[in-house]
């Protein structure tokens, strides 16, 4: 009797761990990576590539939302083709500048997704409305992570950079002229999956300190025909950690039935050093680290 019980126990967790599955999402700025060596405003060298593509073994995520990255070629020197399927946003390219310090001229950036292969996905593309039809914006990239009959939208975010005040429509400043353009694209994107029931998860690099709770911006996206709806945010109770900007400006935002998916205490910034109160800037493999949450079909 005690072992048809065991056996029975066996069976039903076995079946109970078949019926549900979890995604690692990351966000990573990765701050100008260049396909090519010695290129671009933060010019790499082989040594620096490997660095990456050893840290980004440590991640163990499913799905990676990326920033300032120029190429899928770029993409693939730290996130392997064979491991990977990479997509990178149609943006037409932008014309160069002056790198500030180093005089080399800079790359494309742009958004993009790494999926681990295995992981089926259905490819959106890009979300140009977030570029407001100007030269240097980002688009968003868009894609759908399917688990069974259950579908996660996702899309990687780049917004406009230096707009850091609390309510950007106070601002005179053109960073936050532009900012506060993009803002209604992406709350109306967001009440779309909310009216539809359809969960997703916007991350990336927002250059906005949104989980502050009375950031106009985040107001915002909680607020939906005057009343308040429900959005998890994976740097709610996280700090950033560049040592001298501690206020996180990368998010993973969860909504339309998405927050609910997500795995108490998963979410995590992942430092470059394992001794993360003492990591320097120096020590950075770029300028934003890695920000994670799991989620749970």
């Amino acid at each position: 009797m005690k072992s048809r019980f065991l056996v029975y126990v066996v069976a039903l967790m076995v079946l109970l761990s078949s019926c549900s599955s979890k995604v690692h999402l990351v966000a990573w700025n990765m701050e100008h990576l260049a396909e090519n060596v010695g290129e671009g405003c933060l010019p790499r060298q082989e040594s620096d590539y490997e660095k990456m593509r050893v840290f980004v073994q440590g991640l163990d995520a499913d799905v990676v939302a990326l920033q300032e990255v120029e190429s899928v070629k770029a993409v693939a020197r730290v996130f392997p083709e064979k491991d990977w399927n990479i997509i990178v946003s149609d943006r037409p390219a932008s014309s160069s500048y002056d790198c500030r310090g180093n005089g080399q001229k800079s790359t494309q950036q742009r958004v993009g997704l790494a999926i681990r292969k295995g992981l089926k996905y259905e490819e959106v593309g890009g979300f140009k409305e977030l570029a407001l039809d100007r030269e240097g914006l980002r688009y968003g990239l868009v894609a759908k992570i399917i688990y069974r009959k259950d579908t996660l939208e996702i899309m990687s975010v780049h917004m406009k950079s230096g707009c850091f005040v609390e309510d950007y429509s106070t601002s005179t400043s053109r960073a936050c002229e532009v900012f506060e353009r993009q803002v209604p694209i992406v709350d109306q994107w967001v009440e779309t999956r909310i009216e539809e029931g359809r969960p997703f998860v916007l991350l990336g690099d927002f250059n906005h300190r949104i989980a502050n709770p009375k950031n106009r911006f985040w107001n915002d996206l909680t607020e939906m025909d005057g009343k308040r709806v429900v959005l998890g945010n994976s740097m709610k109770v996280l700090k950033g950690c560049h040592p001298r900007y501690p206020e996180p400006i990368d998010h993973i935002i969860m909504g339309a039935g998405a927050e609910k998916m997500q795995v108490l205490g998963s979410e995590v910034v992942y430092y470059f050093t394992e001794r993360q109160e003492q990591m320097t800037q120096e020590q950075m493999l770029s300028d934003h680290c890695p920000i994670g949450v799991t989620l749970k079909f």
